[in-house]
């Protein structure tokens, strides 16, 4: 992941969107930090363009990120597994929990936010950001992972630039390796060779790539994957080792195999639970042939090694059912690929197993059925918004409709629904929008709108007559839409194409082995509550890993746009304005959604707050 992509970009975009700073200022970041081999934070800090205070009012105002009380919160211990301890000290990040392949971490300068994006690459996972107190996050840094001093042999005390190598030996995936020597980077572990083979002794802890390289060839010992065979390999052979090298790391339970090039070498490694570790290497004048062999395997094998190219391709390997996605991205020192192995998923969950009310459930399926204009869903980034989209496309298919979806990345596979990818370095996101546009189609769905060009076309398809379902990045709905006004949407052709709305959030449920009564304090401070609220919540056994909390579900608010609420978002100056449109019109929000699983004692009064913030 480059400097100024991920959440990074996503709070620059919010800090220009919001008038702090220009969009030049923004770019001059970027391409500063990709200079300095650090991250957009420490240039914002040297440049003195915002203050952390206008940062943390993007992150909780713009992008919803909630913040969270560190003393009475514990973070679960396989979340700390997940990141190590020289990766949480040098980039000041808790992990707190992880739901579905999304890490949150607790940060306590606002700033920290920009290095998170190196940490998402270096443990495989998204990251999504918290915001808590700096002293507690420091203090639970030392209570967790040990005192500041015990670190110290660990790896480096300040973020690692880009490219390099962290010091427990994970490869830092926010760009391609530097060509100069790496300082304090330990190599790459080996991976340890099947039982039957005899076990080889692990690569020293060396300080650059080169000895790093060296190392390598000096290694005594059979390797499980012998990629020598590139020498004088065949389409066939190479075709024979692309199935060897995914059936090895399925055995080894890798989520991510790498081809990382790096001088005269490429390396082979696979990323198993949150770490690299490497398995072979061999000349970089080889690796073309492997990297083919990978792309034809996803059938990308008419895209050139001077492109960028992204395929996705169902198949079985061992006894799972798996999707592969392939990304290859040429750098100034070769091809370099990621295939990621993901569970095949069935068909996605119904509204009402996503915790959509039954009357909200009616709503939605009515107006995926025989409504048209924009069913817009408004989330925070992993606020479970993609769930929705797909239980809506997948309704909209069961009732005859035709579908055509345009994705960032395909979660599921619906047969009846025409499902296309976007392609880094390819086409927009806006000219597959256009191009549906085009085709004999009931439904427009875009998961994901993220430019004015893209809302443009939303409102012009709505206009058209067709029901365009699209997922956008808010806190609620009334938020979204503002921000949507924002990025450019002309506000009467916005109101006029609006029918529908949807708010969510995803909450963290109960365990129901270790529920208990609290003493209702903040559970009387929820909008809404009744005298005497009764809340409950875990206390942490070994049925939830000490957590206090076994699954996740959603809370909803659902917003039918009536021409009252039309005419607030054609004249509107805030959200605020839209928000009070929409409880004049009798919408429940989501702290009354939110209340209704407290009083159930499905969630508790604490981890509601966490999401909403109802209190100060």
């Amino acid at each position: 992941m480059s400097p100024g992509s991920g959440i990074s970009r996503r709070v620059l975009d919010g800090l220009v969107e919001a008038g702090l700073m220009t969009a030049e200022q923004a770019g001059g970041v970027v391409d500063a930090a990709r200079a300095a081999g650090t991250h957009e934070g420490t240039i914002l800090t040297e440049r003195a363009y915002v203050s952390p205070f206008d940062v943390m009012s993007v992150l909780e105002h713009e992008m919803g990120v909630p913040q969270v009380d560190l003393a009475s919160y514990a973070p679960e211990d396989d979340a700390l597994a997940l990141v190590s301890a020289s990766v949480a000290r040098s980039y000041r990040a808790l992990p707190l929990f992880e739901i579905e392949g999304m890490l949150t971490v607790a940060v306590g300068d606002p700033m920290d936010v920009f290095g998170l994006d190196a940490v998402s690459g270096l443990i495989g996972l998204e990251v999504e950001a918290v915001l808590a107190d700096p002293v507690s996050v420091d203090n639970a840094l030392d209570q967790y992972y040990g005192a500041a001093a015990d670190a110290t042999a660990e790896g480096p005390s300040t973020p690692l630039a880009p490219g390099g190598i962290s010091g427990d030996g994970e490869v830092v995936e926010a760009s391609d390796f530097f060509d100069e020597p790496l300082d304090q980077t330990p190599a790459v572990p080996v991976a340890p060779v099947e039982d039957s083979a005899p076990v080889e002794a692990p690569v020293a802890i060396s300080e650059t790539m080169e000895q790093m390289a060296a190392e390598q060839t000096a290694r005594s010992g059979p390797a499980a994957i012998d990629l020598d065979v590139l020498a004088v390999a065949d389409t066939r052979k190479v075709a024979v080792l692309v199935a060897d090298i995914l059936d090895h790391a399925v055995a080894r339970g890798a989520s991510r195999i790498h081809l990382l090039p790096y001088k005269d070498d490429f390396f082979l490694v696979y990323r198993i639970k949150g770490g690299l570790e490497k398995i072979a290497s061999a000349p970089l004048s080889m690796q073309g042939g492997l990297v083919e062999g990978f792309k034809q395997f996803a059938h990308l094998g008419g895209v050139p090694a001077t492109r960028p190219a992204l395929g996705r391709v169902h198949t079985h390997i061992g006894d799972k059912d798996l999707v592969l996605t392939v990304s290859v991205v040429p750098t100034i020192s070769g091809q370099r690929l990621v295939v990621s192995l993901s569970a095949f998923k069935p068909q996605p969950r119904g509204l009402e197993e996503l915790g959509v009310s039954d009357a909200e459930a009616r709503a939605l399926r009515a107006m995926v059925e025989r409504g048209r204009g924009i069913l817009l869903v408004c989330a925070p980034v992993a606020g479970g918004a993609s769930a929705t989209y797909y239980a809506l496309l997948a309704h909209a298919a069961s009732a005859g409709k035709t579908v055509y979806s345009v994705e960032q990345s395909i979660e599921h596979e619906i047969p009846a629904v025409a499902q296309v990818m976007i392609e880094p370095g390819g086409l927009s996101s806006a000219a597959y929008i256009a191009a549906g546009m085009r085709q004999d189609t009931d439904v427009i769905a875009v998961d994901g709108l993220r430019g004015v060009e893209d809302v443009h076309l939303a409102v012009e398809a709505a206009g058209m007559g067709k029901l365009v379902v699209a997922t956008f990045p808010a806190a609620d709905i009334a938020s979204g839409v503002w921000r949507m006004l924002e990025l450019g949407a002309e506000p009467h052709s916005l109101a006029a194409a609006l029918t529908l709305g949807v708010g969510q959030r995803l909450v963290r449920l109960n365990c129901p082995n270790c529920s208990m009564e609290t003493d209702g304090q903040l559970a009387s401070r929820i909008p809404g509550a009744p005298v005497g609220l009764h809340d409950k919540a875990g206390t942490g056994c070994p049925n939830c890993g000490k957590s206090g909390f076994r699954g996740a579900t959603a809370i909803h608010e659902v917003l039918p746009f009536t021409e009252p609420v039309r005419a607030v978002v054609g004249r509107a100056t805030g959200a605020a304005d839209i928000s009070a449109a929409a409880a004049a019109a009798g919408m429940r929000p989501l702290a009354a959604a939110g209340l209704s699983r407290v009083k159930t004692g499905e969630v508790s009064a604490e981890e509601l707050n966490r999401v909403l913030r109802f209190t100060g």
